[in-house]
């Protein structure tokens, strides 16, 4: 019976759902708690790259050719692991035996449970499961403890869920996580191109997600959750380029057209008409900026590897 390890209470949620209001941005997180973790992905397979089998022969052979390593005790850490469907695929199609510690690790125990069920028939792992959040200190810790028998660590983050962060955020907690000499495996979604017309195609490919009812009511679901009126907000996509990426970040937004104001744990947070509050932003990349990116915070490519439009890449830190 597979056990997860929670580092995170509902206290502790209820009060990063008070600090994201403050700052209005909404963790992605919080689209998928409860009965929502399910739905996501009922949602998001509209979308053909989550379960292409192509695509996940993709990622067993990368992982078999630059990540498994014969002889010594390999500790995987998937950072943000959601449903595991790639990690799924990967052990089901393992062609050599291989000493293997999995670590999923998820903000969401909701997530973490499906991947439980999803993996409970894999049994050539070790395996662990971590609710965290794992920018903290305390994570660190645990991680460290968990992994002390270890030859080599090595994080992944699959799904494409690397671009749903701020990456001058993310690049500074990965910098942090990771000792010296230990690597990255990162999945990324890229720019389709680098023209307007490309660009325009991107949009048009992500606002389709807004015409799908089920999508809107995932979208949706955080602010109906604490009891927010519709007729106070009105909801949308807009791009804009990050220039020191060559990047391009779609935001989903709340838009406020009436005074909102929310009471949680006695704390209240007043919204004013006209102010956005942002549920996520997808950020897609150019993979020679994202390489040089990584190069400038002290990180060096090892491997990449594409397939159609989807990039994998594993930097080491130095």
């Amino acid at each position: 019976m597979n056990k997860i390890y929670n580092l995170i209470s509902d206290w502790d949620l209820n009060d990063e759902l008070s600090y994201c209001l403050r700052n209005r941005t909404l963790e992605q997180k919080f689209l998928y708690m409860n009965k929502w973790a399910g739905t996501y992905y009922d949602i998001v397979k509209i979308d053909s790259i989550y379960h292409e089998t192509s695509i996940h022969k993709f990622f067993s052979e990368f992982a078999e050719k630059y990540i498994f390593i014969k002889d010594k005790n390999i500790a995987i850490v998937s950072l943000w692991c959601w449903n595991s469907e790639i990690e799924t695929f990967i052990f089901e199609n393992m062609k050599k035996d291989f000493n293997i510690s999995y670590y999923w690790v998820d903000s969401s125990k909701n997530m973490l449970e499906l991947s439980i069920h999803k993996m409970e028939h894999i049994k050539n792992i070790e395996k662990y499961f971590i609710c965290a959040d794992f920018s903290t200190n305390e994570f660190k810790r645990e991680l460290t403890q968990l992994t002390t028998k270890s030859d080599e660590r090595i994080f992944t983050f699959f799904s494409n869920t690397f671009w749903n962060i701020e990456p001058n955020n993310i690049i500074d907690i990965l910098y942090n996580l990771l000792k010296t000499w230990e690597k990255i495996r990162l999945d990324i979604r890229l720019r389709s191109w680098t023209t307007t017309k490309d660009d325009l195609k991107d949009f048009e490919k992500y606002h389709r997600y807004l015409e799908n009812k089920e999508t809107i009511s995932l979208f949706h679901n955080p602010i109906e959750e604490i009891h927010i009126d519709k007729k106070n907000w009105t909801f949308g996509l807009r791009s804009s380029k990050v220039e020191h990426l060559n990047a391009i970040k779609y935001q989903y937004n709340f838009i406020f057209n009436k005074k909102t104001s929310i009471t949680i744990k006695n704390e209240t947070i007043t919204i004013l008409p006209w102010e956005e509050l942002k549920i996520l932003n997808i950020y897609t990349y150019d993979p020679d900026w994202l390489i040089n990116f990584f190069e400038w915070h002290n990180f060096k490519l090892i491997n990449k590897s594409i397939k159609e439009w989807r990039w994998q890449f594993l930097f080491e830190k130095i």
